[in-house]
């Protein structure tokens, strides 16, 4: 049986490629943005699959390179080095 929230996650069929340094600046400029405006993103990051969340940045861990999305109903560590896409809402 599988849960609900599995549905909206896309797997991987191949690695993706990296993405290039200036649009991860794009991204880092939006992630820092949310954190000092406190407005909600979007982020999509490889795991074992594709994942989407969305929420507020509310934290930034360097040491091991993940930002914390929070939500009313939850929390992720997104991995910076797996990101994707990051959207403002």
């Amino acid at each position: 049986m599988k849960v609900l929230y599995e549905y909206h996650y896309e797997h991987l069929i191949c690695p993706l490629p990296p993405i290039e340094a200036d649009q991860m600046a794009e991204l880092n400029v939006l992630i820092y943005d949310s954190v000092r405006k406190d407005y909600a993103i979007t982020i999509c990051w490889q795991d074992n699959c594709i994942r989407k969340e969305w929420g507020v940045v509310k934290g930034i861990d360097r040491a091991d390179r993940k930002i914390k999305l929070v939500r009313d109903d939850g929390s992720w560590w997104v991995p910076i080095d797996k990101l994707l896409q990051v959207v403002r809402v």
